[in-house]
């Protein structure tokens, strides 16, 4: 701080001038002035103590990119905007439901049967899609994986699907008990009801045929383990195998009006002979020690090969999970395993189909056989008064003759009266 001095003090420094030697012109420039500091230590200000810094925190970057608000640079922020406005697809999908219906079938048509009755309970929009389009799926689905089966296993056709006149003819008294054969109670099958389900041959025939896929599948457990399967005795009828049958019988009634369950039994038989086609080689027993002394030190040549499987079925044909590869050459199935002792020889029941030597693949039956039956009863059981009946072979007959006909049916099989009918002196028809 400087401060002037006072009149005395200036007197004391011109005294002391005179007396004191003139300075050098280095030390005149080194001191110029003089700082004076007045007050005492007590009312000085502290100083600001410096913060002890900590070489160990982390340090953050808080720079910034600088806002650009040049005019040039609005102009490319718009034109980028432009562009991304016509490569970005906008959508606000936030569910697979809101896919469209093809795409969504074609995904949900990749899945097996049973996966779809598990995506069934996932929601109630999922299941309204699912039986909404429930035939275009599961066309897809057989097409893809049971195309084969599908042919072999067709499924029998209800009652109410059959014409009126169609119905009467096959509801017939005389019908009824000339198709007896077909109907008896296997222990393994419930009989069809004759007032849900039509019963013409054809029909007959898939109603057992799909009956006894699940009876197979049942047991597969009994064959995979290697126990034996309950037996039932003649003329007995268990509880147990009461409910079985029945259970199976719903099941089959409930594929003719859902094709999702329809489905889901040929990927059931499916799996049942993949099983039995493998199940040699996977339950093969263990080799035993040599028995006899002299073979102790024989070796032969060459490795024991793995048996052949039927229809050359793969690894590759397993996890395909499709029936493609019983296209290929193999034994028919004509006999209907009519007991469950079968089951332990029965390898891949395939019924329907014939191999073609001379065209080397399986030819199947055509989807015309069903009207065909419902054709051949109306010709026999709806005549006309005074018409020419046509038989199966091709035979033109009279009333009377094809009505002479029956009652000789009737008489081999044991299900009819012996008598013929329309006559008051009927003779007994003799059997050669």
């Amino acid at each position: 701080m400087l401060l002037k001095s006072s009149p005395a003090a200036q007197d004391d420094e011109t005294t002391n001038a005179a007396t004191t030697p003139p300075r050098s012109e280095e030390s005149q420039d080194e001191e110029e002035y003089t700082i004076v500091q007045t007050g005492s230590a007590a009312t000085r200000r502290p100083l600001p103590k410096l913060k002890d810094l900590d070489d160990d925190e982390p340090l953050i970057d808080t720079t910034v990119a600088l806002p650009l608000n040049s005019k040039k640079t609005k102009r490319l922020q718009k034109q980028q905007l432009k562009k991304k406005k016509r490569t970005t697809v906008r959508t606000e999908t936030t569910s697979f439901l809101e896919l469209p219906a093809e795409l969504l079938e074609e995904v949900i048509s990749h899945l097996i049967p049973t996966e779809i009755s598990v995506l069934l309970r996932l929601n109630k929009a999922t299941r309204a899609f699912i039986l909404a389009n429930e035939t275009s799926i599961t066309r897809s689905i057989i097409g893809r994986r049971y195309s084969i089966l599908a042919q072999c296993f067709p499924l029998p056709y209800p009652l109410s699907s059959v014409p009126a006149e169609t119905q009467a003819a096959l509801l017939n008294p005389r019908r009824q008990e000339l198709i007896n054969i077909h109907r008896r109670p296997y222990q393994h099958i419930k009989p069809l009801d004759a007032g849900k389900i039509c019963t013409c041959t054809t029909c007959l025939l898939a109603w057992n045929n799909l009956n006894l896929i699940l009876d197979v599948a049942h047991f597969q457990p009994h064959l995979e383990t290697r126990e034996p399967i309950p037996m039932i005795p003649r003329g007995t009828a268990p509880e147990w195998n009461l409910a079985l049958t029945d259970q199976h019988a719903r099941v089959v009634e409930h594929a003719m009006q859902s094709r999702l369950v329809y489905a889901s039994i040929l990927q059931t038989h499916l799996a049942s002979i993949v099983n039995t086609l493998t199940r040699q080689q996977r339950l093969r027993p263990a080799k035993s020690a040599a028995k006899h002394h002299h073979n102790t030190h024989t070796h032969s040549p060459n490795p024991p090969r793995p048996p052949k499987r039927l229809y050359n079925i793969s690894t590759t044909d397993i996890s395909a999970g499709t029936d493609a590869f019983l296209a290929r050459a193999g034994p028919p199935s004509y006999e209907f395993p009519f007991h469950r002792d079968n089951y332990y020889t029965l390898q891949a029941y395939v019924p329907n189909r014939k191999w073609s030597e001379s065209l080397k693949r399986w030819m199947y039956y055509d989807g015309s056989q069903h009207d065909k039956d419902l054709a051949l009863a109306r010709q026999w059981y709806l005549p006309q008064e005074g018409s020419v009946l046509t038989a199966p072979v091709g035979l033109e007959m009279t009333k009377d003759a094809a009505e002479r006909a029956m009652v000789r049916i009737d008489k081999l099989l044991g299900t009819g009266n012996m008598r013929e009918e329309g006559g008051e002196g009927g003779s007994v028809l003799p059997i050669r």
